[in-house]
C-alpha cells in the first residue's frame, strides 16, 4: 500500500503509516510501502521563516489555519504541537527510522512549506527515502484544486509523483501501466 495525502490528508497519510508501524506484523499482509505528503498541513508552537513570511499570503493564512486547527482539535486551547499538528515533536511515534519512504511536495508560497521539509530532512537523517518536491511560484493545493490541475507546475507534479510511486511498486514486483 503507498499512502497520499493533501494538505490535512498529509497529516492524516502520514499519521496512519506511523499507526501501521507500530502494528507491525498485525497488519499483515497489507504494508505501507510508501507514502506521499503533498503540501502537509503541519504547525508547530514555535514559527518558522515561512510561517512568518507568508502569515498573511492570499491563500491559506495564518488566521485560516488555526480556525481549521481549532476545529479539529476541538479543544478549548489548541496545542501547537500535537502529535497530529507537528511532525517535529519528541517521543511522536515510532523512530523515524521505521517510517516508509515518504516523498513530500511543497509550494514555494505556501506559508506551512518549511515545516515539511524539516521533516522531510529528519527523515533522511536517519536513512529514509524522503526527498522534497518544491515547486517555484506555486500555492497551497497548486496541483489538487480544479481551476489548477492544468497548469505546468500540477502537470510536473503529478508526473513526478507517478514516477516516484512506480519506484516503490516496481521494486516489490507490482508493475503498474500509466
Amino acid at each position: 500500500c503507498i499512502l497520499l495525502g493533501v494538505s490535512c490528508g498529509a497529516n492524516i497519510a502520514d499519521y496512519v503509516a506511523r499507526k501501521a508501524v507500530e502494528a507491525g506484523k498485525f497488519l499483515d499482509p497489507v504494508k505501507i510501502v510508501a507514502q506521499v505528503l503533498m503540501y502537509p498541513f503541519f504547525i508547530g508552537s514555535v514559527p518558522t521563516r515561512s510561517e512568518i513570511k507568508l502569515a498573511n499570503s492570499y491563500f491559506y493564512d495564518k488566521a485560516m489555519c488555526m480556525l481549521a486547527w481549532n476545529l479539529f482539535l476541538n479543544e478549548d486551547k489548541v496545542y501547537l504541537d500535537h502529535p497530529e499538528a507537528n511532525p517535529l515533536v519528541p517521543d511522536r511515534g515510532p523512530p523515524l527510522k521505521l517510517m516508509p519512504p515518504t516523498l513530500t511536495v511543497v509550494a514555494e508560497l505556501d506559508w506551512m512549506r518549511d515545516r515539511a521539509i524539516a521533516y522531510s530532512e529528519q527523515l533522511r537523517k536517519v536513512n529514509v527515502d524522503a526527498p522534497v518536491l518544491e515547486y517555484k511560484d506555486a500555492v497551497h493545493e497548486f496541483a489538487t484544486l480544479d481551476v489548477l490541475l492544468k497548469t505546468p507546475e500540477a502537470q510536473a507534479c503529478a508526473e513526478d509523483i507517478a514516477i516516484w510511486v512506480k519506484k516503490y511498486t516496481s521494486l516489490r514486483g507490482h508493475e503498474f501501466s500509466y
